[in-house]
């Protein structure tokens, strides 16, 4: 151990007599306001740095004369000279100039541009704007375009969620411009809020992420909207596909050094098909297929070189509205009507305060609210016996079975309707000092005030009822829900940033007030990383996480909790700890290799209750009687059971570890490719009543191939291939008589085996706890191309492609359901599948 020890003191020591000088400074526009995401590299020494949300930016070269290259999305790139002696501090501001976004530029298409070497952080990815744009299969979605990294899976091909190292979706930060998001979907969540056309900065921390960012478990989203282009009054662009719009117009302001940039993005598939199946009697009534529309504003104006005041406005809506028609195929029928809207009103101020000291003050309204109704009858399967079945099928038997008068059967009916609001106030000061040497020292304070309201009627079929009282699995909702909530929360926080030769330590500590739950929690972190050489650089980092309970992120959850149950109050904050370790080398000026470990810890996690219950079961009498007859079984006993339940509790614990691998290669001159390979292997599980079982999103091997080609001047082909092993299954361990539970007039329940004209209707049973997640679905693999050429016509700048999303029509499953023949007993499975072969067409216009 004293040998180990004595390596590392002689590291230290001959990294702190080899001072190396260190170029400081900020990025800014023409006005003096910050270019947050701009990169300055030095190509010939394989480094670089990207500026923060202030544009400041932090290098450390070896002494000597060195060429800095500065770029940012939107404004001409600068080359500067720079001449360091040994230990020397170089301050700079650079002022780059605007220009018009070429639909043709190539900068850094990769992953993430190179990572400063003096940034301690590890996990962080930073993704370039036109990544997203032009990645086969994302559908020009930022989420989407983040699913091929790895440490990340998505949860199907229908989701933008992330899921992210063995955490579920609700435990992500999702912000812009510094604003925290609820709901950071569109389209009921196959797309995002984030529009591909007006991204300056993408940065997405895995895991470790330092004090600055807190309320979250897993990873954090910090997604930076650019400013709009000053160089003209007005420029604009124009992008369509089959399914919908984006429009963005921006320009220079006549005061202030200002700018605006106005987004809109509409679906308008549903406004062709909509009058298409109400024409063939396949719905009925209005017609309003989901479709969303957005609208995005930001104005930015400097009133001076030491002032930068911008606001951001977003605004949301989704909608469905169909009833099934007389002239449909199948026998269940839906009726729907839902819409929601999210709105966000953010205010930030950015003041230079000193040379050295800098501060940012942030207001915001956030609101997500929403309203729908429904109803329908279903189940026809079930009731039928079989899937193929049409409308005219079943009035045919219901006519047959009138006429022999045996009971008609009937599909099940719900119907119901619900309100929600949840709305979010917010004030955050931040504050970053570098006056004292090698420490960049950052702190701040924020304050929330979060008001949730949620209401819900259902009104289910009698025979659903009845059926939940035997399935322990099936939480029993009420039959109206309404609650109001308000609570406050509050955060205070302090880093800093030591660089101490080779080294750089980021020590945080963090507290947290959940009024919610009424209670306080601090939470230390540490990240540091190690130059080992001029190409390779070691990081690491630990930390604690805590999370409040909260209405506002069931929506991620698809778990409903009733936080207003007296024991809700007793919920403690979930929990926790990361540990990652990893090493990033620059093989070559193009090829970059990143190898990271990490292990995540939870405990404390809100689940819902298992109370002890009781199950009805029954038997059959002897094994020759015919298991149809309902008088072959014994009559339905109770015996102890669990039973789900909607009550909050710190149920569960769970870990999740592994090693992902990035081979990522940088465009270059000359190089017309570019992209990464990745590979990650993973566990991730839950443990929960003393059972330990796999996660629902482990994925034990997943590898991304993600590669661009450019083949000629007006050419380029993207190339996107997923695969990964299956998702974790509950299949059934055998089939089960089919209990009903019903209520006498005493109000005691009295159970039954259900019948219907053929006899015992028997259903699959998936077995207990024990079993959960024991079984796999099969493997996941996808291939996506991207076709785009550029053109020049009418004196304006287009790009066109053709996208195809799994071009080999590859039959992925979402899930499997499972059927018993009534003939035979047998246990059928049919799986559900995702998106089959999609091409999609589009074009974009620079204005």
């Amino acid at each position: 151990m004293w040998r180990i020890a004595l390596a590392v003191y002689a590291c230290a020591v001959t990294a702190l007599a080899q001072p190396a000088a260190q170029v400081v400074g900020i990025i800014q526009d023409s006005s003096g306001s910050p270019i947050p995401g701009a990169t300055v590299q030095v190509r010939t020494l394989n480094r670089g740095a990207v500026a923060d949300a202030q544009g400041r930016f932090r290098l450390e070269l070896p002494a000597g004369t060195h060429e800095l290259e500065v770029r940012g999305v939107g404004y001409r790139p600068e080359r500067l000279r720079v001449s360091l002696a040994p230990g020397a501090v170089e301050r700079l501001t650079v002022r780059l100039s605007p220009q018009a976004i070429s639909l043709r530029e190539i900068q850094v298409l990769g992953a993430q541009p190179v990572q400063s070497r003096e940034d301690p952080r590890p996990s962080v990815v930073f993704v370039q704007p036109r990544t997203v744009k032009y990645r086969a299969g994302a559908v020009e979605d930022l989420l989407r375009a983040l699913q091929t990294l790895p440490g990340i899976t998505a949860t199907s091909d229908f989701s933008s969620q992330l899921v992210i190292r063995g955490s579920t979706p609700d435990q992500n930060l999702i912000l812009i411009d510094g604003f925290e998001v609820f709901n950071p979907y569109r389209l009921y969540g196959l797309v995002s809020m984030y529009n591909p056309e007006t991204l300056a900065d993408v940065q997405l921390s895995l895991g470790g992420f330092p004090a600055r960012y807190g309320d979250r478990l897993s990873a954090v989203l910090d997604v930076t909207v650019r400013q709009g282009q000053r160089e003209r009054p007005f420029s604009g662009m124009l992008s369509a596909t089959l399914v919908n719009a984006n429009v963005v117009v921006e320009g220079r302001l006549p005061f202030w050094q200002g700018s605006y940039l106005l987004a809109s993005r509409r679906t308008y598939y549903d406004l062709i098909a909509g009058p298409i199946v109400r024409a063939a009697g396949l719905v009925d009534g209005d017609v309003a297929l989901p479709n969303f529309g957005d609208l995005q504003l930001k104005l930015t104006v400097a009133p001076s070189s030491t002032h930068r005041l911008s606001t951001l406005w977003l605004f949301n809506r989704d909608n469905t509205e169909l009833t099934s028609g007389a002239r449909r195929q199948r026998p269940d029928s839906v009726s729907l009507f839902d819409e929601a809207y999210n709105t966000l009103a953010g205010f930030t101020w950015d003041w230079v305060i000193a040379p050295s000291w800098s501060a940012r003050l942030q207001l915001s309204a956030y609101n997500n609210h929403g309203r729908n109704q429904f109803g329908g009858e279903g189940g026809s399967e079930l009731v039928l016996g079989s899937r193929d079945a049409t409308l005219e099928d079943f009035r045919r038997l219901q006519d047959s079975l009138r006429q022999l008068g045996i009971e008609v059967p009937r599909l099940f009916s719900v119907e119901g309707g619900g309100e929600f609001a949840f709305r979010k106030y917010s004030l955050l000061w931040e504050h970053v000092l570098t006056s004292l040497p090698a420490h960049q020292i950052e702190f701040g304070a924020g304050v929330d005030w979060i008001d949730n309201e949620l209401g819900f009627s259902l009104k289910l079929d009698p025979r659903l009822v009845a059926l939940r009282e035997t399935n322990p699995r099936i939480p029993k909702l009420p039959e109206s829900y309404a609650v109001g909530t308000g609570a406050l929360r509050t955060a205070l926080y302090v880093q800093d940033r030591i660089r101490l030769g080779r080294f750089t330590l980021l020590p945080g500590l963090r507290w947290d007030y959940f009024g919610f739950i009424r209670r306080g929690y601090v939470a230390p972190r540490m990240a540091l990383s190690y130059m080992l050489d001029e190409v390779t650089t070691v990081r690491g980092a630990w930390g604690i996480y805590y999370q409040s309970p909260g209405y506002e992120k069931l929506f991620d959850r698809q778990t409903f909790l009733d936080f207003t149950h007296p024991r809700a109050r007793q919920l403690q904050a979930e929990a926790a700890a990361h540990w990652v370790a990893g090493v990033e080398r620059m093989v070559s000026p193009e090829w970059q290799l990143r190898l990271e470990l990490y292990y995540k810890r939870f405990w404390n996690l809100i689940v819902q209750e298992r109370l002890a219950g009781t199950v009805w079961v029954t038997q059959l009498r002897s094994p020759e009687a015919d298991p149809r007859n309902p008088q072959s079984w014994t009559p339905p006993v109770p015996v102890p059971g669990d039973s789900l339940t909607i009550i909050p509790v710190n149920g569960a614990t769970g870990d999740a570890y592994g090693i992902e691998l990035l081979l990522q290669k940088f465009y270059r001159e000359g190089s017309p490719l570019y992209g990464w390979i990745s590979y990650a292997l993973s566990w991730a599980y839950r443990q929960q009543d003393g059972v330990r079982y796999p996660f629902n999103y482990d994925r034990r091997h997943v590898f991304n191939f993600v590669a661009g080609w450019r083949i000629n001047s007006w050419l380029e082909l993207n190339a996107t291939w997923t695969y990964g092993t299956g998702f974790p299954w509950t299949a059934p361990v055998g089939v089960k008589p089919r209990i009903v539970v019903e209520r006498d007039s005493t109000g005691a329940p009295v159970a039954r085996i259900d019948t219907d004209w053929r006899g015992v209707v028997f259903q699959a049973d998936r077995g207990g706890l024990d079993n959960l997640n024991r079984a796999r679905l099969p493997d996941y693999h996808r291939l996506d191309l991207r076709l785009t050429a550029y053109a020049d016509w009418l004196g304006k700048e287009w790009s066109l492609y053709l996208d195809i999303a799994n071009v080999y029509n590859r039959a992925n499953v979402l899930a499997i359901q499972y059927r018993v023949d009534p003939q035979t007993l047998a246990i059928e499975s049919r799986p559900i599948r995702m998106l089959p072969i999609l091409p999609t067409v589009g074009f974009t216009v620079r204005l």
